[in-house]
This record gives C-alpha cells, sequence and structure tokens, in this order.
C-alpha cells in the first residue's frame, strides 16, 4: 500500500510539474488563474511585447492594471520597461455614469530595456 502512495504521489509531482512549463502560442489566449484575468501575450520583436488584458463584467479597472504592470515586469525580467497604452483606460466615473458599460480590453506595447 505504502508503494502504491508513493507511485502516485510521484506520478502526480511530475504531472504537475510538467503542466508548468507549458509555452502558449503566440497571441493565443491565457488564463492566469491567480488573479481570474484572461489575457493575449504577443511578441512584437526580441524586446517588444504586445499585452491585452480582457476583463470580465466584475473585474475592476485597477485589478487589469496590476496585472498589466506585474505581468510586464515578468515578460521583461527587470525594471526600466517602458508601457505605450493603446486603450482601455477606465475613469474614475465610468461605473457609476454607465453602469452598464462594457470596457475595451486593456491594450498596452510592451518595451523592455536591454
Amino acid at each position: 500500500m505504502r508503494l502504491f502512495t508513493l507511485a502516485t504521489l510521484a506520478t502526480l509531482c511530475f504531472a504537475l510539474s510538467a503542466c508548468s512549463n507549458i509555452t502558449s502560442k503566440n497571441g493565443a489566449a491565457q488564463w492566469d488563474f491567480d488573479h481570474s484575468i484572461q489575457f493575449k501575450q504577443t511578441m512584437l520583436s526580441e524586446d517588444k511585447y504586445h499585452l491585452q488584458v480582457i476583463p470580465k463584467s466584475d473585474t475592476h479597472f485597477s485589478k487589469l492594471a496590476t496585472f498589466m504592470m506585474r505581468r510586464s515586469y515578468e515578460i521583461c525580467g527587470s525594471y526600466g520597461f517602458k508601457i505605450e497604452v493603446l486603450k482601455g483606460i477606465e475613469k474614475f466615473t465610468d461605473r457609476q455614469s454607465f453602469p452598464n458599460l462594457i470596457m475595451p480590453s486593456l491594450s498596452v506595447n510592451i518595451e523592455c530595456s536591454r
């Protein structure tokens, strides 16, 4: 019984470690389970990326913006990156003035400094 449990545990660890290194297709939709956010990341050139953070109806802009900053740091691996916001900035009054407004995705270009 102990050997079976040990073998099952080893198989589970191997399966989980194999899933942690999965790379997505360039521009394919991805899901961040920690933040419950869907996003698309596209490599434009060696040091330039396009990131689109896709909001759900209950996702606040502050969560999208925080994820965008953290993902930019993760992509570049260091500080000093430049972010060009293309669309998706929410005004403070948007949710109050337009409660049923569907916000566009937060789209940015990220340029890493090397």
